[in-house]
């Protein structure tokens, strides 16, 4: 009798495992588990290579917008600092001086927090004195052109240089001495 539990035992659990077994099998037609993970795959695959494609182009969005800024800084740059030219003797403002202050004044109205400092020089024609005078003059006729035109006080610095800071020291002609006759702008800050 013990053989014969035994052997029912046997068959029975034979036959629940092959009938659990056939109930793993997947319905005909149904995608097995290997397609189901494979097609899950290309999924999160051509959902990764577009979130790449929008990161580069949200990447070259912000480059060409740094590239352009940095432009604007250098071009706002170039103007506030293009020297600004005087006659022998003289601390009026000629008719290219006006066009380069003007620039001048639009950039600084664009920029509000940019500060200037205008350094007032001449050449080596009169005595220290004298050309220390002169620049002065020449330097405070830029700041009142500036502040005339609506830029704050607050927001430019003059100095006088006379002629101590010359751009030409080649030879002591003319065309050398008509270099040194200027105002220079100088960014302290906000750009």
């Amino acid at each position: 009798m013990r053989y014969k539990i035994i052997a029912t035992i046997s068959l029975v659990a034979v036959g629940a495992l092959a009938t659990g077994c056939s109930r793993n099998k997947p319905a005909a037609g149904a995608p097995t588990p290997v397609a189901s993970d494979r097609a899950a795959t290309d999924a999160a695959a051509a959902e990764a290579a577009k979130l790449r494609e929008e990161a580069d182009r949200a990447a070259a969005a912000a480059k060409a917008d740094a590239d352009r800024a940095a432009a604007s800084r250098a071009q706002v740059q170039s103007t506030l600092t293009a020297p600004v030219r005087f006659e022998f003797d003289r601390s009026v403002l000629t008719d290219e001086a006006l066009q380069l202050l003007d620039a001048k004044v639009a950039a600084l109205q664009a920029n509000p927090s940019i500060r200037v400092r205008i350094e007032g020089n001449a050449d080596d024609s009169g005595s220290d004195e004298y050309n220390m005078a002169l620049s002065q003059r020449r330097a405070a006729i830029a700041h009142r052109y500036f502040t005339e035109r609506g830029i704050d006080g607050s927001r430019l610095q003059i100095v006088s240089f006379g002629e101590e800071k010359p751009t030409c020291t080649a030879n002591r002609d003319e065309p050398c001495r008509a270099q040194n006759r200027r105002d220079e702008f100088v960014v302290l800050s906000g750009l």
